[in-house]
């Protein structure tokens, strides 16, 4: 019995879900990190969080989306405090490793601060340790798409 008691509190985190702590990093929507970042979702464990939107559409404007998280159950909690927005530039048929037809040049990332704060809930799913190129990577979905952990992107 004592044997599977201790089972149970070692397994908990794989049966139950994870816990906070174990966010901590950054989830691209992506196995690989390409020429840029594919939707990315980064958690700080001082509660902050970054969204970075998918960096190969480069005619894009909003680069991400920044504020505070919270793990609350099979969701996460955002508060969302600013965007950062390529403010000015032009398009021009685009070249390299965009994604898309056109790319923003010449712009500047402005952040643009959000009152009142904007309010997002990300659902979370499947939460497990998966083999990629013969490596152990940790994998979740979130809001049904999967995501596949890194150490922490900067931005």
């Amino acid at each position: 019995m004592k044997q599977f008691l201790f089972f149970l509190l070692l397994a908990a985190p794989v049966l139950y879900g994870q816990t906070s702590k174990d966010l901590i990093g950054s989830w691209q929507a992506a196995p690989h990190v390409a020429a840029g970042y594919d939707d990315t979702f980064t958690f700080n464990d001082d509660g902050s969080f970054y969204y970075f939107n998918n960096q190969m559409n480069c005619a894009n404007r909003e680069v991400g989306y920044g504020g505070t998280w919270e793990l609350e159950g099979k969701s996460i909690q955002l508060t969302i405090t600013y965007y950062d927005i390529e403010k000015g530039g032009w398009m021009e048929p685009s070249e390299g490793s965009c994604g898309s037809d056109s790319m923003l040049v010449g712009s500047t990332i402005n952040k643009v601060l959000v009152f009142p704060y904007e309010q997002e809930v990300l659902k979370i799913a499947n939460y497990k340790i998966e083999t990629v190129d013969g490596t152990d990577r940790y994998t979740m979905e979130i809001n049904n798409r999967k995501h596949w952990y890194f150490s922490k992107f900067e931005y």
